[in-house]
């Protein structure tokens, strides 16, 4: 078993219950434009089907943007019923859904330096007020970097978010250091703030959160009924759990390096959480993007040897490509919704980004095999609604307008003018 320069605690054949839920990342879509690939033998096209001006149906999907007013609408997948849903109360803040779609979460700073107070406000889809939370601190964001990592937990009762508090100086200090602390709210405050508590990843029951604490990178577990922590090693910042929360994503050895800029380095580990035993993952190493299958058995791995992905199985490791697949140039940082799963798991979907526009939409199967393209799309960060039936886009003019179209590209039409922050609204 090779442990990476890591040590690892004692860890008993407890059963943790443990299942991340989803969060973001930056832009992608920069750098010159590249050929288009050529498709492998197995690629199949669907030809565009004929479609009515009627095509959408009126229906409950909607889609949440915020306007060039600050506020953040509502309008369904049809065009229709558009409402004002919070004005400019988020105006400033960072805001993501619940899990269940029936909640928004705006959370950021108000005031600078020592005297920054964060803010953190839960509204229900009416637009009411369901929490008000202030306290010391300036906001860090919520933990963004791939879809198993939202503050949420997934029954959408708590919130987990990181803070720095300012602490103040000593006689010999002259100013005043930041401590990072892990604040955990819900409808009634301020549940728990844990002291050097980074990086939190929901348990599945949303009773329990993994992080880690510096300086020594030790891996932590919370249990919100107790209140008490468990360590479980050291020099080990958690990603993800998995294989029905059996086993746990790990990032071990992690170190930033200045070169030219500053860049970072780690090995993934995959920890069996009753034995402790590890198995090194090479195939997520340092940033490698990837996106955890439903069930958290497999993951879609963004390749680091170029832009093609493949599916990573968890219980076996073994690393199958996906032939013909792009996804994006291997610079960029792809969203997190431009890739997503069929309801059952059994398929992939994706925008390919590698090149100037139209960007086509592909399908897979996760065994590898089944690539077909399904039509393209004339815009850029594309995103699929929960169905997997049509895309959100941003037109090609401005690259503010919003713009949805048919999953093959059919009967696009302008959804939004000058919109920004785009997110189909969570259906459980």
């Amino acid at each position: 078993m090779r442990t990476s320069g890591f040590k690892l605690a004692s860890v008993p054949a407890i059963a943790i219950l443990c299942l991340v839920a989803g969060a973001a990342c930056g832009g992608g879509g920069g750098g010159s434009p590249t050929a288009t690939p050529v498709p492998s033998q197995g690629l199949t096209t669907t030809p565009p089907p004929v479609v009515s001006p009627t095509a959408f149906p009126k229906e409950a999907a909607q889609i949440a943007y915020v306007g060039a007013d600050g506020a953040i609408w509502l309008v369904a997948a049809d065009g229709s019923e558009r409402t004002s849903l919070i004005l400019d109360r988020c105006r400033g803040l960072s805001f993501l859904w619940s899990p269940q779609g029936d909640q928004i979460a705006c959370v950021g700073t108000l005031g600078s330096g020592a005297l920054s107070e964060t803010l953190a406000l839960v509204f229900d889809l009416k637009g009411h007020l369901l929490t008000r939370v202030q306290h010391p601190g300036q906001f860090t964001g919520f933990t963004w970097g791939a879809q198993f990592a939202s503050p949420w937990s997934s029954s959408g009762r708590n919130l987990a978010y990181v803070v720095k508090e300012w602490v103040t100086p000593t006689p010999e200090e002259e100013l005043p250091r930041g401590a990072f602390v892990l604040i955990i709210t819900n409808a009634g405050g301020i549940v728990a703030s844990i002291a050097d508590g980074q990086q939190p990843r929901w348990s599945a029951d949303g009773g329990r959160l993994a992080y880690f604490k510096p300086p020594n990178d030790t891996l932590t577990l919370y249990e919100l009924a107790s209140g008490r922590e468990k360590t479980l090693g050291e020099g080990l910042r958690p990603l993800a759990w998995v294989l029905a929360d059996k086993a746990l994503l790990l990032a071990a050895n992690y170190q930033e390096h200045e070169l030219g800029g500053t860049w970072i380095t780690y090995e993934v580990n995959l920890l069996d959480v009753a034995t402790g035993e590890m198995q090194r993952v090479p195939e997520l190493d340092n940033y490698t993007e990837f996106w955890l299958s439903p069930d958290r058995a497999a993951a879609i791995v963004s390749s680091p040897r170029g832009p093609a992905i493949g599916v990573l199985d968890l219980a076996s490791l073994q690393f199958t490509p996906i032939a013909g697949s792009v996804i994006g140039f291997p610079s960029d940082f792809i969203p997190q919704w431009q890739l997503a799963f069929s309801p059952d798991g059994s398929q992939i979907y994706w925008v390919d980004q590698s090149g100037w526009t139209p960007h086509a939409i592909y399908r897979a199967n996760m065994d590898g095999t089944g690539l077909t393209k399904l039509g393209d799309v004339p815009g850029w960060f594309g995103a699929f609604s929960p169905d997997l039936t049509r895309v959100l886009y941003r037109g090609p003019d401005t690259g503010r307008d919003l713009w949805i179209a048919n999953i093959d590209g059919s009967d696009a039409r302008l959804l939004a003018e000058n919109a920004s922050d785009p997110v189909w609204l969570p259906q459980p």
